[in-house]
């Protein structure tokens, strides 16, 4: 069985929590990881207050010896800049003085496989994503029992490098005939020439 990514979306934005990636509207945008620890943490619980002592104990622990506060709204201020967001009138995060934060936005969870590894091509030396699946028809065989194969509604990404289909391996196989059937029209030569 494939993995499995969780992703939290809202508007135009999407959080992968297993690879710590926010995007919006399919672009990377940048994001140091602790904002990122407190935006998942706040888009995880939308519409709840979340305290300052509830992100201290989470993300920063109790025996961390930092200036918390200064840390936060640091942090906080990242967040907005990347969602575009304004601490006056907030679409995502609501500060709540003396309390902490509520992100505002409804968020939906959803999880979507993983894509398959990379897999660096010898001849070429480029890397593509291939399934065990499509590896294993590239390679002429059926993948054995049990193999990871991605759900079917998942197409496999392969680079043109790496199709082995029967026209980019047909000059081959025509020396491999050409080589059979010369050996045959020798070995028939060498049998009438030693027969007479």
């Amino acid at each position: 069985m494939s993995e499995l990514y969780r992703l939290l979306r809202f508007g135009v934005f999407e959080l992968n929590l297993d690879l710590e990636e926010v995007r919006k509207s399919g672009s990377l945008l940048k994001l140091a990881p602790q904002p990122f620890k407190l935006l998942a943490m706040l888009a995880s619980r939308s519409g709840q207050i979340v305290t300052r002592d509830e992100i201290q104990q989470q993300l920063w622990g109790s025996d961390t010896f930092i200036d918390f506060e200064q840390g936060v709204n640091k942090c906080i201020k990242q967040i907005r800049a990347a969602l575009g967001d304004n601490a006056d009138n907030p679409l995502y995060i609501e500060t709540l003085p003396r309390h902490g934060y509520r992100f505002l936005a409804p968020v939906r969870m959803k999880m979507i496989p993983a894509p398959p590894p990379q897999v660096k091509d010898a001849s070429s030396g480029l890397l593509a994503n291939v399934s065990g699946e499509v590896r294993a028809r590239v390679q002429g065989v059926s993948a054995p029992p049990g193999f990871a194969t991605p759900p079917r509604d998942v197409e496999a990404n392969v680079t043109p490098e790496l199709d082995s289909s029967p026209s980019s391996a047909l000059p081959s196989r025509r020396w491999l005939w050409a080589l059979i059937v010369l050996l045959i029209v020798a070995a028939i030569v060498a049998y009438l020439l030693l027969r007479h």
